[in-house]
């Protein structure tokens, strides 16, 4: 009896455990739907379920974010779209989840924008707090500057060259970003290609369950276009 007892038990925890697994994911992927739901609702912007088409035209050519293809998954769609105009600048908010390969995944939360000026050819601000925040599988540009500037011990632009990153590589601009960014509750980080800029969580298992979150990544990319 206990030769059939143990193999059906085991059976059944393995079940059970799967079954958590996929209660618990599901649960989590409402929460942020609803997150992104009721900023839209909020804000009078509007809200898709998945992209239908504007995420992957506004962002096709960002590090990382641009990726709409895994070779597991096939084709992949950006989530939970947000988007709407605000002080003449075109806006969009989407999850995006890729995986670069196995046991490598990610979900971004990314606040985007179109800006009125061209901004800068092609760069990324990286706000490190460690040295190891600068590792990164995805900004796929040379270091063009890296410097302290207030909390963050390091801040991080790369681009093709200097001139790619326009204004963006200034000490004032730089130190104005760092104060920006001090004041928020996660780590970010900026991609810029021309008018367009976006703004994400930094950290890897960051994740967004406050609407309050996404009002900020928003702020913190305009602010960053303002300045």
């Amino acid at each position: 009896m206990k030769d059939v007892l143990i193999p059906l038990g085991l059976l059944l925890f393995i079940a059970l455990f799967g079954y958590a697994i996929v209660h618990s994911a599901r649960k989590q992927r409402t929460a942020k739907k609803k997150v992104f739901e009721e900023f839209a609702r909020k804000q009078g912007f509007s809200y898709l379920d998945e992209d239908d088409g504007k995420v992957q035209a506004f962002a096709q050519d960002f590090d990382g974010i641009g990726r709409f293809w895994s070779p597991s998954l096939g084709k992949v769609i950006s989530k939970d779209v947000v988007s709407g105009s605000t002080n003449s600048s075109e806006i969009l908010l989407f999850r995006h989840s890729i995986r670069y390969s196995e046991g490598w995944a990610r979900e971004w939360f990314v606040a985007g924008l179109t800006a009125t000026d061209h901004i800068a050819d092609r760069c990324s601000v990286q706000f490190c707090k460690r040295r190891s925040h600068k590792s990164t599988m995805y900004l796929q540009d040379d270091i063009v500057k890296e410097q302290a500037f207030g909390s963050f011990n390091m801040m991080v632009v790369r681009a093709e060259s200097t001139s790619h990153a326009g204004e963006l590589v200034n000490d004032h601009v730089l130190k104005q970003l760092a104060a920006l960014a001090k004041t928020l509750s996660f780590r970010p980080e900026i991609q810029v290609r021309g008018k367009r800029v976006i703004a994400y969580l930094a950290d890897r298992n960051a994740t967004i369950e406050d609407v309050n979150i996404i009002g900020d990544l928003l702020e913190f990319a305009k602010k960053a276009v303002s300045i």
